[in-house]
């Protein structure tokens, strides 16, 4: 695999760290830390990681920081504003290789990188898909549009190019969001095997066996169809 340039991750997924315990140490109201949009940012963030999208409502983000639901709007205008700045702050871990890279490595390892940030947010792939991008992420999209530009594939190609490697990554992520856990997968596939036929139906029964086997490490599948994607593009240059 690659060692992922991105700021202050480990395994390209930043080690966020809340600026303070308040989930375990409550503060009385003289002590407890003056509210920011970072910190509430931070706070939900850490929520949707540990307890799910579903968990995060503005009163269970308030509870969590030891605030009225109100001291939240202070700092974030409403849920919508909670969403967009919670997948920008967390692209903005993201490190942008410099020009002195070469396209493909540079696209490889920032696919890579951003890949495995949504594999530790699960949350991150639908809102990425589904929110007007901010600051973080139009610097990030610029950044991938430059990249390829400079690769000297022809522009319509270049076009193509920029959606197939993004419609992979959000794809990708949202299918692997998707899936059962480990428990009610082995319920549906053997539910699922019993409508098979040996004889008609050989090549699916193959497949599923494929499906169970464990990959050689985390992602590999993804990097595979990455590679090909690359690979092709480089044909046409």
């Amino acid at each position: 695999m690659y060692a992922y340039a991105v700021r202050d991750y480990t395994y390209g997924v930043r080690a966020w760290q809340p600026i303070c315990d308040y989930r375990h140490s409550p503060m009385t109201t003289t002590e407890r830390e003056p509210l920011s949009r970072a910190r509430v940012l931070q706070a939900a963030i850490d929520l949707a990681d540990r307890d799910g999208m579903r968990a995060l409502s503005m009163r269970n983000l308030a509870k969590e920081l030891g605030f009225e639901v109100m001291s939240l709007y202070n700092h974030v205008a409403n849920k919508g504003d909670l969403l967009d700045g919670m997948i920008d702050q967390v692209v903005g871990g993201i490190e942008l290789p410099g020009r002195e890279v070469d396209w493909r490595a540079a696209i490889k390892t920032n696919t890579l990188a951003m890949h495995e940030l949504f594999q530790h947010h699960k949350w991150a792939a639908a809102l990425a898909a589904s929110r007007l991008p901010g600051t973080n992420r139009i610097e990030f999209m610029e950044w991938q549009l430059a990249t390829i530009a400079r690769s000297g594939l022809d522009e319509e190609v270049a076009h193509h190019a920029f959606h197939a490697i993004n419609n992979h990554l959000l794809g990708y992520s949202l299918a692997a969001d998707a899936m059962p856990d480990a428990d009610d997968a082995e319920h549906l596939i053997t539910e699922f095997m019993q409508r098979l036929d040996a004889d008609d139906h050989a090549h699916m029964i193959h497949h599923i066996h494929q499906h169970m086997e464990p990959e050689e490490s985390p992602g590999t599948s993804f990097e595979f169809v990455l590679d090909l994607m690359l690979d092709g593009l480089e044909r046409t240059i």
